[in-house]
């Protein structure tokens, strides 16, 4: 990403709610939500730590349904977020997926948006649908190390193009993307010319050709044609500028069929209206699907202005002309109609969908028609000749065939990004994890399954204290108490600042989204820890406290891991043998092979159990990064931290038993 991108993606950002506002005057639903468009809004606990999906309208998100539905049956541990650019595909996502599913508007590509809505998410993968990528958020998820995946992805020579023209506005964006699952052999290889390495790019197929029309959907459209009784065209997303030769093509289908409906779906629901008073204009008598009235025999139109019902139509339908291709809009995919069996007509302008066309072409599975005379004289042809239209149908489902499977490959590939784990029916991931607010100030987070309920009297000591369950405290730069409430009982952190800030400001930290906070970070961070299977402590419950006029205070409980102490003690005692140091540096390496940053290791937050196992602790402003130099400079600090000890041991007299050249190669080697 460029620093121009940067810029102009700031300086249309206010367009862009002008843009909302003014097709807000057809479409109310695009003038609300306007919080998502910049992040600004909160996502639930709950959908933190899990997997997105961005289908950026009603196509995409049909097209996904059967692998979202595989990513929900195969990741049931995980929630699962849909982002979308448009009000319809809200209502798709929530029509097809209901509360399975979280929802939220992807924001708009500006650094700040795409900095909060990553962060408030943290999301462990993102999956893209078809070519929907953005510079910023990608930007994002590489700093996170959130593999970006992009599937059903095709690219027309048009795009392809255009990405070339402006590279020097957009940056390197395909070649940052961790893996491209594309449609087709041409898609692959224009992917290819923008610079994507191949061992990131591979093809897998449309997802559309896995789409399955089920029994209820053949027995609903049964019904309607028994019903009707009559011969049914549809025209399926339609735009301006196709509505008008449609309807002039089908006054010239009544002349020899006067009892045929046309079944018309304009493309954007802010158009029903105008296409409504379009049909008035010419005399046809019509009913709208929103009027919820019966087609009656006197019915020449029926506007179905109602969204995810398009399949029924085309399964009710004797021919079906698919839109956008009149006009240069680059046409719509076929393959719904396809997958119905029902006959396909399409203008000349395809270039969106050109190798599905060619292919169609090549078999002869299609009739292209160029304006309103041509499109009339197939559709009565085909009304004539049901047998000749039946044959165009088979040509075109049997060259399909056998193109099924992208759903199953792709999944494949999600599960190479994100590896299941092993023994999930012992995990604790977010999506499990109960809140509650207390009052106007206060958010808890906590473990049911540790904790039946959660209070604010829960991260107070004094409150342990009266029940005489403190059995202890660890003191650093604030104290914290053990409490005995179980097998293993909690250890409770009130979080305080460091530092010079720390002699004026004991614990007050600048106000974020209740997410990002201190202790709603570093339980979300020990869950998704723990799952990797790394030997760190049991979050068990976190608070948020709105201070007074500015800031925050925070606090957590983690389960106390038995028997166990940390390194600085130890070496106050005695020393470590080699195996220690050894099972010392191959956590650390364990650590930093998944990719965790440790902001502040050093010989306290280090633990050896009676067993001699090692874990790590106090996870406070950590979290995932990328490859780098960080994992050196952690090294580097945790030697810091040796040294300091023993040196303020030796000017106090005494022991502390710590020898760089002794010690520390032991760690190192096996850490390497």
């Amino acid at each position: 990403m460029t620093v121009w991108y940067r810029l102009l993606i700031r300086l249309l950002t206010p367009l862009v709610f002008i843009y909302l506002w003014l097709r807000g005057a057809k479409a109310p639903a695009y003038r609300k939500r306007w919080s998502e468009r910049l992040a600004l809004h909160d996502f639930p606990p709950q959908a933190r730590d899990g997997i997105v999906i961005h289908c950026v309208s009603v196509g995409e998100t049909v097209a996904a349904r059967g692998l979202i539905e595989s990513v929900l049956r195969t990741y049931p541990h995980l929630s699962v977020t849909l982002t979308s650019m448009t009000p319809t595909a809200a209502e798709m996502a929530l029509k097809l997926f209901g509360d399975r599913v979280f929802h939220s508007y992807l924001p708009i590509d500006t650094p700040a948006a795409m900095q909060r809505f990553v962060s408030k998410l943290s999301p462990r993968l993102l999956i893209v649908l078809e070519t929907e990528i953005w510079p910023c958020l990608l930007e994002q998820c590489q700093l996170r190390n959130i593999p970006v995946l992009v599937v059903n992805a095709r690219m027309s020579e048009r795009s392809a193009k255009g990405y070339q023209k402006y590279a020097w506005l957009l940056g390197p964006i395909w070649q940052s993307v961790d893996f491209i699952a594309a449609q087709t052999k041409g898609s692959a290889e224009r992917f290819a010319s923008l610079q994507v390495p191949a061992n990131k790019l591979a093809v897998r197929g449309n997802l559309k050709h896995d789409f399955q029309v089920s029994d209820d959907l053949r027995q609903q459209s049964q019904s309607w044609r028994d019903e009707l009784n009559r011969p049914v065209l549809v025209a399926a997303s339609t735009h301006e500028g196709e509505d008008v030769q449609i309807l002039e093509a089908f006054s010239l289908v009544l002349e020899p069929h006067p009892t045929a409906l046309l079944i018309i779906v304009p493309r954007h629901p802010e158009r029903f209206d105008a296409v409504a008073r379009l049909i008035e204009q010419k005399q046809f008598n019509f009913v709208r699907r929103s009027a919820e009235q019966a087609i009656q025999a006197a019915h020449q139109v029926f506007l179905a202005d109602s969204m995810g019902e398009l399949l029924l139509w085309y399964a009710v339908a004797d021919a079906a002309f698919v839109g956008g291709s009149l006009i240069e809009r680059g046409g719509h995919n076929p393959l719904e109609p396809i997958a119905t069996q029902t006959p396909v007509i399409s203008g000349p302008h395809v270039f969106n969908f050109d190798e599905i066309y060619q292919r169609l072409k090549a078999v002869n599975g299609v009739q292209i028609v160029t304006d309103a005379r041509t499109l009339a004289a197939v559709w009565n042809e085909w009304l004539r000749d049901p047998k000749k239209t039946a044959e165009y149908a088979k040509r075109a489902f049997d060259e399909f065939a056998n193109d099924q499977g992208a759903t199953e490959a792709i999944l494949k590939d999600i599960k190479r990004f994100l590896p299941l784990t092993h023994g999930t029916e012992n995990v604790r991931t977010m999506s499990m994890i109960k809140t509650t607010k207390p009052n106007n100030n206060t958010e808890i987070w906590y473990d049911p399954s540790v904790l039946e309920g959660c209070t604010t009297k829960h991260f107070e000591a004094n409150f342990w204290r009266s029940q005489n369950k403190i059995k202890g405290s660890a003191t650093g730069r604030s104290t914290a108490f053990f409490i005995d409430v179980g097998e293993h009982g909690l250890l409770l952190r009130h979080y305080y600042r460091g530092g010079l800030v720390g002699k004026f400001n004991k614990d007050r930290f600048k106000r974020e989204p209740i997410s990002s906070s201190r202790a709603m970070a570093e339980f979300s961070l020990l869950l998704k820890l723990r799952e990797l299977k790394l030997p760190v402590p049991r979050p068990v419950a976190a608070r948020f406290v709105k201070a007074p006029i500015w800031g925050y205070r925070a606090d957590i409980l983690v389960e106390v891991i038995p028997g166990a102490q940390d390194l600085f003690k130890l070496l106050l005692q005695r020393p470590l043998v080699a195996s220690e140091w050894q099972q010392v540096g191959n956590t650390i390496r364990e650590l930093h092979c998944a990719g965790v940053y440790h902001s502040d290791l050093n010989c306290h937050n280090i633990m050896l159990d009676d067993s001699s196992k090692c874990w790590i602790v106090d996870f406070d402003k950590c979290g995932f990064r990328a490859e780098g130099e960080w994992r050196e400079a952690n090294l580097r600090r945790l030697l810091r931290s040796f040294n300091k000890e023993l040196t303020k041991a030796k000017e106090t007299n005494q022991a502390f038993h710590f020898d760089e050249t002794r010690d520390w190669p032991l760690l190192v080697e096996a850490y390497s």
